[in-house]
Parts: structure tokens; C-alpha cells; sequence
């Protein structure tokens, strides 16, 4: 869930094969396509919350930007969870439309809804807006063009009193979404190890213990006291060899590297029996598992996600499992 206003509100650009900027979700029963991945984010956090995250500038009493932002947490009342819903339906409606003629005014008349239509038309004084450097503007389609003024100030700094400062990083009540982001950075170190500048030779992901040396490191640069390769007690006579282990948050990561399409076809189970294996484990409160797919053999990553995260319990032992696939 970390990501900025700057996401936000913009529109997405053209995909590419290694890290697509559109996702596909299903959330409030609605399948969203061609969606970005800040706002598929923002539907899924919201649609378990009700509420999003976003990062906004610091400023002093005078409006000067500080240099800083400070992590939120944005509480939404239950009509504006209905009114951001129907904003990103008829947004989609306006892509599809858009994608198919190819024109401005025919994308949206796709669009349903009349308050929808009006809000992408009227846009930014109907397009003629001008931007710092004094050119006119025309963002008209952009998600914020679909939202009604109070939604969009929400949703983009400028209700402040409706703001819930996080904990700074390191403190107890935040650190799954310090797990997260961390775990996060791994494809991002992958692709740059891959691409390395300079002439030096480039280096590849090729295995887990690769997934599991940079999830190591990128856990470690928040939590000192990191550890690898731990075993849980015995489970029907064997044991289990945890990949990461923090103890002093009871938090356990287990790492997956995708092979091939055969492998993807069978991870979900090797997950399932592994879990039983964790219940032996009583430090274990939350099971994050990290699967790095980077040449997308997961085919619907959100489902996939979906059908292994959530509690388990197991006589008197319960954990939390968390599924992240980048």
C-alpha cells in the first residue's frame, strides 16, 4: 500500500512487457481492467478499511514546502467509498470508450453516468486550464477529473483535518506495512542488479536463495535483527527450514522464486503444506510470503494472492498470512 498522490491521479502510461503500469482486480464486486496499480491499491485498501494511504507534502504555516512528506492514513465516510467506486467504474467506461474511437467526445458519451460525464467535460475550465509554465493543459480523463471537488481534495492533500498521521517507521503498529515495503524493493533491486551501469557485469535472480539474499537485506536495513534460515519443530516427523525470521515481531517471510509455468501451477500447494508447518512454530504471528515472478507465469496474481492470505488457525496456535507477488 505504498504509494503517493502522484500516482494517483495520473493516467496510465503504455504497459510494458517486464512491469506492466495496468493491473486487473476485482473489488465492491465490480472487475476493474486497464487499472493502475496505485488505484488498484487504493480499491482493494479501501474496500477492506475503508480507507487509502498517501504521502503528502510538509509545509510551514505560510505554504512552504518543507522538503518532507508524512505517510496518512485517509478515513473515507461510506458515501464517499460509493462515490470513489462508481468515479473508477465510469472512469473505465471513459477507457474502454477511449480505446475503442479513439476520440474524446464519443469516450464520454460511453460513460452512463450524466454527473460523470459532465465533471470529464467541464474539467479544468473544459480543457483550456494552463499549467506553471503558462500552456494550456487539457488532463481531462484523468482519474481526478472524475471525482467531485470534495473527493478530490480529499484524495489529494487538502483536507488535512481528515488525515491520520502513520507511526514513524520502526515503531510496532506499522511494521507490516514496513514488511511490505521492503519486500516490495526486491523486483526493483532484481531489475537494476540485471541492468547494472558502467560496463560491470549484470547480475541475475536465478534461484530463491537470490529472492532470499535481497529480501534479506532490504528487511535488514529496517530490522537489525534479522535472521535466516531457521527450522520450526517437527510436523509428522519433519521439520520446516523458515527462510527469514524477525523476531522482534514475531514475523516470518518465506520466499518463492517462479520457474516456469509448471512451477506456477503447483506453488499454491507447496504454500499450503508449508503453513501447517508454521502452526509448530509459535513465535510465528505473521507469515509474509514473497513470490518473485518476473516473467509473469502467475497468471491472475490478485486471485492467486487472495485465495492464500488471511488468518489461520490451528488448535491453539493462529497466524496471519500475508501473499505479495511482484
Amino acid at each position: 500500500m505504498l504509494f503517493t498522490v502522484a500516482v494517483n491521479i495520473q493516467m496510465a502510461k503504455r504497459s510494458s512487457p517486464r512491469e506492466p503500469d495496468t493491473v486487473t482486480i476485482e473489488a465492491f464486486n465490480h472487475n476493474f481492467e486497464g487499472i493502475l496499480r496505485g488505484h488498484a491499491q487504493n480499491l482493494k485498501t479501501l474496500e477492506i478499511e475503508g480507507a487509502i494511504y498517501s504521502e503528502f507534502a510538509d509545509r510551514d504555516e505560510s505554504g512552504e514546502f518543507l522538503g518532507t512528506f508524512t505517510r496518512y492514513r485517509v478515513k473515507f465516510t461510506p458515501a464517499e467509498i460509493v462515490e470513489y467506486v462508481q468515479a473508477h467504474i465510469a472512469a473505465q467506461e471513459f477507457r474502454e470508450g477511449r480505446r475503442r474511437t479513439r476520440d474524446f467526445t464519443a469516450a464520454v458519451l460511453s460513460i452512463r453516468e450524466p454527473r460523470f460525464r459532465e465533471r470529464v467535460t467541464s474539467y479544468g475550465q473544459y480543457g483550456r486550464s494552463r499549467n506553471a509554465n503558462g500552456d494550456v493543459d487539457d488532463i481531462r480523463g484523468c482519474f481526478a477529473s472524475f471525482l467531485s471537488p470534495e473527493l478530490e481534495g480529499l484524495v489529494c492533500g487538502a483536507e488535512r483535518d481528515r488525515y491520520e498521521p502513520l507511526p514513524p517507521p520502526g515503531s510496532d503498529s506499522n511494521k507490516n506495512e514496513l514488511v511490505v515495503s521492503a519486500l516490495k524493493s526486491v523486483a526493483v533491486s532484481a531489475r537494476k542488479l540485471g541492468n547494472r551501469s558502467h560496463g560491470r557485469d549484470n547480475l541475475h535472480v536465478t534461484s530463491e536463495y537470490d529472492v532470499q539474499d535481497l529480501a534479506e537485506l532490504a528487511l535488514r536495513s529496517i530490522f537489525p535483527d534479522v535472521e535466516r534460515e531457521e527450522w520450526t519443530p517437527k510436523n509428522a516427523g519433519s521439520a520446516k527450514r523458515i527462510d527469514i525470521v524477525i523476531p522482534s515481531t514475531s514475523t516470518v517471510i518465506e520466499c518463492k522464486f517462479i520457474r516456469d509455468s509448471g512451477h506456477a501451477g503447483k506453488v499454491a500447494d507447496e504454500l499450503r503444506i508449508d503453513f501447517e508447518c508454521y502452526h509448530e512454530y509459535a513465535a510465528c504471528q505473521d507469515l509474509f510470503v514473497y513470490i518473485y515472478d518476473p516473467n509473469h507465469y502467475i497468471t491472475d496474481p490478485d486471485k492467486f494472492a487472495s485465495s492464500l492470505s488471511g488468518p489461520r488457525q490451528k488448535r491453539d496456535h493462529s497466524f496471519s498470512v500475508y501473499v505479495l507477488i511482484n
